[in-house]
């Protein structure tokens, strides 16, 4: 199941996930900015009676209407062309009424047929804030000329791969079982950590502890099995699911880390996201493990915007321990950033002002990018940046 982007994104805003961060796809979240602290499972409040407390999901507002991928079209020019369709087709999204996915269908094909994109879908992401749930609403497109570079997928695999040990049905009921926790208030997630190089969700709770030892157990045994399905499977969810589960071979980080590269370039958002997250993850908290830079950059770039966060956020995490890095993006990148800091997106822009300030050693707002070209304009020769 996913939420938050796509033509799913209007009919679930009601699943309230408290995150520091925008959140584009659930289950399998990953915030995209730095961490608030890792805790143990928060325990539900309960009222005067005993009864367990579930919070009312807070408030969803649109914050902001932006578009990425190309110049020929951004905001202004999307309510023109789509008129009061587009105040309607919000409303709508906001009550959760099913026909705004309808809407959010026509709205594409009138922009593709317009502009001749090869590509173009909406990212609706969430972002949890104290007063309620703002939300962010992005047309990413790409270009026909652009479709090589932005979108160098890997062909669809077209096999039927068998499940070893039924470790991916363990892993969607884990999955299932753990949302619903989600939604009722009994967990958070992302904030428990586990035996695993990512957790989506833990298993601290009840309902989820005998999980850990099927997935421990499982993933060691069937390793190889698992990197098959993520590879050669048909399904995406299922390779998505081993992308996972492959995080749990933590005895083998590089491994890890070579299956996660392996999938960042998947025709499947979903796989490229998993993938991502994990070495976000792996970044953030076994610095000492390397990562390739090289495979990270492109997606600072890629067509969606759950690709570009988690691309921002596991740069940002080697740029802070990595001289080589910072050479690297200021050779390669500084372009890209300073693009992305200007998108409305609070997560693009945050995290595309935090990498440039690392690596520049400037201090420049993030509202302006005006001193940022004046900046990049005197660097010299990309062959002849030294190592900051």
């Amino acid at each position: 199941m996913r939420t938050g982007t796509g033509v799913l994104g209007w009919v679930l805003f009601g699943l309230a996930v408290p995150l520091w961060a925008g959140e584009d796809m659930l289950p399998l979240q990953r915030k995209t900015g730095p961490d608030e602290g890792r805790s143990s499972i928060i325990a539900p409040k309960k009222d005067p009676e005993g009864k367990p407390y579930v919070p009312p999901p807070p408030i969803p507002s649109v914050q902001s209407v932006g578009t990425y991928g190309s110049p020929r079209i951004n905001e202004v020019m999307l309510k023109d062309l789509l008129g009061k369709d587009l105040d309607l087709w919000i409303v709508k999204g906001l009550a959760s009424d099913p026909s705004a996915v309808d809407m959010e269908k026509t709205f594409v094909d009138k922009i593709k047929k317009k502009y001749g994109f090869p590509f173009a879908e909406w990212s609706i992401i969430q972002y949890f804030q104290p007063d309620g749930l703002a939300m962010h609403i992005t047309l990413d497109v790409v270009e026909q000329a652009d479709v090589a570079r932005r979108m160098p997928f890997l062909a669809a695999p077209n096999e039927n791969i068998p499940d070893p040990d039924g470790l991916i049905k363990q892993w969607m009921e884990y999955e299932t079982i753990a949302l619903e926790l989600v939604e009722n208030g009994s967990i958070q997630p992302e904030k428990d950590r586990c035996v695993a190089l990512h957790c989506p969700f833990g298993h601290k709770h009840d309902k989820l502890k005998k999980f850990e030892k099927i997935f421990v157990d499982g993933v060691k045994k069937n390793a190889a099995a698992l990197m098959q399905v993520q590879t050669r499977d048909r399904h995406p969810e299922a390779r998505g699911a081993a992308t996972y589960l492959l995080a749990y071979l933590s005895s083998d980080k590089k491994k890890v880390v070579d299956a996660m590269v392996d999938r960042i370039r998947d025709p499947d958002p979903l796989v490229r996201n998993n993938a991502l997250r994990v070495l976000g993850d792996i970044a953030e908290f076994h610095p000492e493990v390397p990562i390739p830079l090289k495979p990270l950059v492109p997606v600072l770039d890629f067509p969606r915007v759950s690709d570009r966060s988690k691309a921002l956020y596991a740069i940002l995490l080697l740029a802070l321990n990595s001289n080589e890095v910072r050479a690297e993006l200021l050779r390669s990148s500084v372009p890209t950033l300073i693009s992305l800091m200007e998108c409305k997106q609070p997560d693009h822009r945050d995290l595309a002002h935090t990498i440039l300030r690392k690596i520049s050693g400037k201090d420049f707002a993030d509202n302006d990018i005006r001193p940022w070209v004046a900046w990049y304009r005197k660097l010299p020769p990309a062959g002849e940046i030294s190592k900051k």
